[in-house]
């Protein structure tokens, strides 16, 4: 990939060896409702009634895991990640699999720099792990709807006040599972005029448009990237502070 951007992380998507068949608890995790993934063997055991302070609701209890969301700090309940913990140490922090991996994107708190600590999943993994006094060194990465996609890039371009911009090439010769999107803003009213932020793809009509007002939104252009082209990403904000980024999953 030849890509021009301020921030780049490129990360390993490793399949769950715990999903192999293995007798323990972790084989009923819900594979068939999750997308994008963090995923860490915390402890080599969990009393799960130490992971109950963690959660801001249980969606599901068994004797051998918990399944519920942990509240992240400025974000909605429903930005909240879902977070299965079994009694034999694994937590895996995940998104439902109708959202885009691009839910990532820690924006309500995000100061610049890269994601690998500080994202939405790991934030979750975090909170669990510390709770039951075990560890998120080493997390790890998978999305259960793209089982051949073997990499993960994301990008992060940023704009105060103007316009701003990359590229992305994806080579023939690659698979592309995911082509995610969000852009964030937080836009003013000043001078007689309100802020704005604006996304293009390729000059084009604009993907995103996010009026006065501190938000952001996800969405994907997956359909609208071919292999082999210079794609350009734009950013455009007026009146404030704009990102716009982007989650490639893909094989090479």
């Amino acid at each position: 990939m030849i890509m021009r951007s301020k921030i780049i992380i490129s990360v390993a998507l490793l399949c769950m060896f715990l999903l192999a068949g293995s007798a323990s608890a972790a084989v009923d995790f819900p594979a068939d409702e999750a997308g994008i993934s963090a995923y860490v063997k915390a402890s080599p055991s969990i009393d799960l009634n130490d992971t109950k302070s963690a959660f801001a609701s249980i969606e599901r209890e068994t004797p051998d895991y918990i399944i519920g969301t942990v509240a992240l700090t400025y974000h909605s309940e429903q930005e909240y990640p879902h977070v299965y913990v079994s009694t034999d140490g694994w937590i895996v922090a995940y998104y439902p699999d109708d959202r885009p991996s691009s839910w990532i994107f820690p924006w309500a708190d995000y100061a610049g720099g890269a994601l690998s600590s500080t994202n939405t999943l790991s934030k979750a993994v975090g909170t669990v792990a510390t709770a039951v006094g075990g560890t998120s060194s080493g997390l790890k990465y998978y999305d259960f709807r793209y089982p051949d996609a073997t990499k993960m890039m994301i990008i992060i371009e940023s704009v105060s006040s103007d316009t701003n911009y990359f590229y992305v090439n994806i080579p023939t010769t690659f698979s592309t599972y995911a082509v995610d999107w969000s852009h964030f803003a937080s836009t003013v009213y000043s001078g007689g005029g309100y802020g704005y932020s604006k996304t293009y793809l390729d000059e084009g009509t604009s993907f995103s448009n996010l009026p006065v007002g501190t938000q952001w939104a996800y969405g994907s252009l997956l359909g609208q990237f071919n292999n082999g082209i210079d794609h350009k990403i734009q950013i455009t904000t007026d009146r404030g502070t704009g990102r716009i980024g982007l989650v490639l999953e893909y094989a090479e």
